[in-house]
């Protein structure tokens, strides 16, 4: 199982990235919050459809995946077991810029 730390941020960041022909299943969240505030996280899966004959060129598109509330001073851990799936890039974005706002994101491809 991988693993990626990213600190909260107003702009999306990148987590992972889904090979071709896979799926990427997050395993773990962890977020550590020890910003002055609470901060939502919200994880975002960023993908291309597949095109078809209606819609030759689809655009992109960001699912939301999970939003979490973490207060300030606050931890939160959660066992996903991979029911939270990804097809595109994880990205993760929160409601404010926390560099002391730590998120981890454990993950498989499947």
């Amino acid at each position: 199982m991988a693993s990626v730390v990213v600190s909260a941020n107003t702009t999306p960041q990148t987590a992972f990235t889904v090979p071709p022909n896979k799926i990427g299943k997050i395993k773990l969240l962890e977020i550590d919050n020890q910003e002055a505030s609470a901060i939502t996280i919200t994880l975002l899966d960023a993908f291309i459809p597949t095109p078809s004959i209606g819609n030759p060129t689809p655009a992109p598109v960001a699912v939301t995946r999970k939003v979490v509330t973490v207060p300030s001073g606050g931890y939160y851990t959660e066992k996903l077991d991979g029911y939270i799936e990804i097809l595109g890039v994880c990205q993760v974005v929160a409601n404010a810029v926390g560099v002391n706002c730590r998120i981890t994101v454990c993950y498989d491809f499947e």
